[in-house]
């Protein structure tokens, strides 16, 4: 089976190829660092040809450099171009790399509606990433609608690899409270290997239309406190909805995965606590 992937020399996508390798698929890259650019339509066609997945990981980020008119034109006009190469190559499915950002609860945005946070809970994005993200997923949903085509929307947290965890240990020993300062991020990450994982999952997993899913690992990425004194101290008019599982597994992660787990076949392997 042939995979484009879009992005594949990123920090996400590098190891994605490499992990759809070792699966046996057979990897066509596509990046901006080697000159390919999801803007340009007949670029991205030509590597569609003949696919028979794309996964999409190609886009810009948000950061302070970028403009809302370029994070507009890459996320949303890129995206739309992923689609209609998609459609003419007749591929099986697309795997779209969406975000936790689509909520808007996330970077200090808004308070969220309750936690843990699940799949239902409603989208407030403010940020130009945000709003290009859940657009790019409500084109994917009208996609598979008109096709028949199957996307997946994958919407992880922070995503880490040996380098962020590092990083992050060394920031908390000098400052304690470095994990809710400036604004607390739900103790929400997500090993680069299980969000790998996942998408092998989503290729090989029974045809689910249109779906976004969020991705966590299962454990909060907390130094000390657990997920519920967290939750209480830092965001105490907020409603809990947890159960008797935050007794069972304290540093439990707040996000609830069951409908990714359920729908992919897909569980994360790997825990801050390890």
């Amino acid at each position: 089976m042939k995979v484009l992937v879009t992005g594949n020399q990123g920090m996400i996508g590098s190891v994605i190829e490499a992990t759809l390798k070792s699966e046996g698929f057979e990897v066509i890259g596509f990046d901006l660092a080697n000159g390919d650019d999801i803007r340009n339509l007949d670029s991205v066609r030509d590597a569609a040809s003949g696919c028979d997945f794309i996964v999409h990981l190609a886009a810009l980020l948000g950061y302070s450099d970028e403009t809302a008119e370029d994070i507009m034109d890459t996320n949303l006009l890129g995206t739309w171009h992923v689609l209609l190469a998609a459609a003419e190559a007749k591929v099986k499915r697309i795997i779209f790399f969406s975000s936790v950002d689509v909520l808007g609860i996330f970077k200090g945005e808004r308070t969220p509606d309750y936690l843990p946070l699940d799949d239902n809970h409603p989208c407030y994005p403010k940020t130009t990433y945000g709003i290009s993200k859940y657009l790019a997923e409500e084109m994917c949903r009208l996609f598979t609608n008109s096709t028949g085509i199957s996307t997946i929307c994958l919407r992880p947290p922070g995503v880490f690899n040996e380098d962020v965890y590092k990083y992050i240990r060394s920031r908390r020993q000098a400052e304690p409270e470095f994990e809710w300062k400036p604004f607390w991020e739900y103790g929400a990450f997500i090993d680069v290997r299980d969000l790998a994982n996942a998408t092998i999952c989503a290729l090989k997993c029974p045809n689910p239309g249109h779906v976004a899913l969020l991705l966590c690992a299962d454990d909060i990425s907390s130094a000390q406190k657990t997920s519920r004194e967290l939750a209480s101290s830092l965001l105490p008019g907020v409603s809990w909805r947890g159960g008797l599982e935050f007794d069972r597994a304290p540093y439990k992660a707040l996000i609830d995965t069951t409908q990714a787990q359920q729908i992919l076949g897909w569980i994360p392997r790997y825990h801050w606590r390890a």
